[in-house]
């Protein structure tokens, strides 16, 4: 009789998750390839090879999203010399930090500040509660990013919807649908237009226990079509990889896991569906993004 010594996915995954337990407590030190490939059991490219695998990043560059993305909200949430945030999030210098953070989040730490809005923040990877089941398309490790949107007008079309959590759900037939009837002008290029959902998930007194969706687009004068006016807000970005169907199984992880263990509350406001210009529903190559507005507690 043989015996296998291959690891499971489950313990795969938690090692991986050892590794990001580490990251995460360690940033203000020292953190290389090397040295945490010694804390798990995988060799320097066996572990690139399966974080990558599992989280669509390398560890440097995870490493590096994660420590200027503590910097900024201290730049928002604190009175803190520059100086001091760089040593505390692990950089050696304010001019390294400085460098660093202008290519992430494309200004200085000053005028980040100043602007005084969450842009461009990664969150900490986590898992996936069964990821094992999840479509083939999806990663076992999701990161969340938060992110502030000015107000804008979209033009489209609307219907009311129940949405997946109602007692009687028809949004997988009403969206598409709703979809299809929205016509671009002849003159509007549409491989270079970003059609936008927007879900009101404001009560409506004619429509009880419904959603307002609308299909759109931003910045678009659409002859003979409504239009709505979203306000700014706060959104957590939700990345949804592969086929639309895998959208329901992200946004219900977040709110049943990522949500309660973070730093930020779910808000009544504008839900948005953001979708390249040749998205495509059914194909395990697409990406969207779902934002959902929050509030830090």
């Amino acid at each position: 009789m043989t015996y296998s010594t291959a690891p499971t996915v489950h313990s795969r995954l938690t090692r991986i998750e050892a590794v990001l337990d580490y990251i995460h407590c360690h940033l203000d030190e020292s953190l290389s390839v090397v040295s945490l490939a010694e804390k798990s059991c995988w060799s320097r490219w066996q572990l690139q090879r399966i974080f990558g695998e599992e989280t669509g990043l390398t560890v440097a560059q995870y490493v590096r999203e994660l420590r200027l993305s503590q910097a900024a909200e201290n730049l928002l949430s604190t009175n803190q010399r520059h100086l001091d945030i760089a040593l505390e999030c692990g950089f050696d210098s304010e001019i390294s930090f400085s460098r660093a953070f202008k290519q992430m989040f494309t200004c200085s730490p000053r005028e980040y500040r100043n602007r005084g809005k969450r842009q461009g923040l990664r969150t900490p990877l986590q898992y996936r509660e069964h990821a094992y089941t999840l479509p083939q398309d999806a990663k076992s490790f999701m990161q969340i990013r938060i992110e502030s949107k000015e107000a804008f007008a979209l033009s489209g079309v609307f219907d009311w919807i129940n949405g997946p959590f109602s007692a009687t759900p028809n949004f997988l037939e009403r969206v598409p649908k709703l979809w299809r009837s929205l016509e671009l002008p002849s003159e509007c290029d549409a491989s270079s237009t970003n059609p936008i959902g927007v879900i009101n998930t404001h009560g409506h007194a004619q429509n009880p226990g419904q959603l307002q969706y609308w299909a759109g687009y931003q910045g678009l004068n659409l002859d003979n079509h409504a239009s709505i006016q979203v306000p700014a807000q706060e959104y957590a970005v939700i990345p949804v990889q592969g086929k639309v169907s895998s959208l329901e199984s992200a946004v219900s992880w977040f709110i049943r896991h990522w949500l309660p263990e973070s730093n930020y509350n779910g808000i009544t406001g504008y839900e948005l569906e953001m979708y390249s210009p040749q998205y495509d529903p059914y194909s395990p190559s697409s990406y969207m993004e779902f934002w959902l507005p929050i509030a830090p507690r």
